[in-house]
């Protein structure tokens, strides 16, 4: 059996056409009548003939691949993200190229590097939470390579396009719900204090405490490296005064959260069944918890992810410059349980 691929000039010579005809009888071309389209391509199906994509791509200038950066596809939000993206991305024609950092700068240089020399249209990424230096990215950029960066806010780059959540209102609203059902001494528990991207929620929760008149303590603030073991010495750093012991507890994202419940728990902390918490995720077995928090603030990654991917192909079919900076913001969501 001859498992030599056809070709448009084999199509060609067996029509007694030129490749031109067949080629633009195949894209039905206006200029070429029915019967001619017909013709090719029945034949066409017969032979089961697939066109190059690889000779297309040369042609276009396109490899037609979308790369994306992300610092890991366990975390819930990516890989919801990445749903979002994926979905709109083949409705376009296009194919995504996934490469985790796994938070780790070196790594995610390397991606960039791959993912350039695979000749992508595009890329998308979620900064590392060790990402101040761009130049692995700016690269892209200086050779028409469109970016976006999406989730992670890149704060040490100011001329970029970008997607975000609305994480500083996500946060306000979480706040203020707990205010408004009666707390004074409510808890934050962020993400890593020295990084940029994770300013925006605690601005949020100063910002509700603020403006309702609730006064602020530093005690009842902790951050995470997001590993267990800071963010139970987070924990305990937030309830070790008993003179100030939190009643509500705002954090940075669920995983971290339910971390924190599950030590008070552990520990059997007096007022265990009177905490009320709030985390960023709004992770699907919530409903399936013995102490579920009051609450999740949901973040809407695909949402976030499509955006981003819409944004994208607008600056690869160049419907907006790539120096014509976007910012665009997705909102959160208060969502109440039970």
């Amino acid at each position: 059996m001859n498992n030599t691929p056809v070709t448009l000039k084999f199509l060609a010579e067996k029509l007694k056409m030129s490749v031109s005809t067949v080629s633009k009888a195949l894209n039905n071309y206006p200029t070429i009548n029915e019967y001619t389209k017909q013709r090719v391509q029945e034949m066409a199906r017969d032979l089961h003939f697939t066109p190059n994509k690889s000779a297309i791509n040369l042609k276009e200038r396109k490899s037609h691949i979308i790369g994306i950066i992300l610092p890991n596809l366990l975390d819930h939000f990516f890989t919801r993200s990445i749903y979002g993206v994926e979905q709109f991305a083949t409705q376009n024609g296009y194919n995504v190229i996934i490469s985790q950092s796994h938070d780790d700068l070196k790594k995610e240089i390397q991606s960039a590097n791959m993912l350039l020399r695979s000749r992508v249209d595009g890329l998308i990424v979620a900064i590392s939470k060790h990402t101040q230096d761009f130049a692995h990215l700016d690269q892209f950029e200086n050779m028409g390579i469109p970016v976006v960066y999406y989730a992670r806010n890149p704060s040490f780059n100011l001329s970029c396009h970008k997607v975000l959540g609305n994480t500083f209102h996500g946060c306000y609203q979480a706040t203020k719900f707990l205010i408004n059902k009666g707390h004074k001494k409510i808890a934050y528990l962020g993400g890593p204090k020295m990084i940029n991207f994770t300013h925006d929620r605690f601005n949020g929760y100063i910002n509700a405490l603020n403006d309702n008149q609730v006064p602020f303590s530093s005690e009842l603030v902790a951050y995470t490296n997001f590993d267990k073991e800071s963010t139970i010495s987070a924990i305990k750093n937030l309830f070790a005064n008993p003179e100030n012991i939190p009643t509500a507890l705002v954090a940075f994202k669920e995983t971290i959260l339910f971390d924190a419940i599950k030590y008070l728990k552990s520990i059997n902390h007096p007022n265990f069944n009177e905490i009320e918490c709030i985390g960023f995720g709004n992770t699907s077995f919530i409903a399936y918890l013995d102490s579920p928090p009051i609450a999740s603030i949901e973040e809407n990654p695909e949402s976030v992810g499509e955006n981003a991917i819409k944004l994208l192909i607008q600056l690869i079919n160049k419907e907006i410059d790539i120096h014509n900076y976007q910012k665009i913001m997705v909102d959160c969501k208060l969502i109440v349980h039970g």
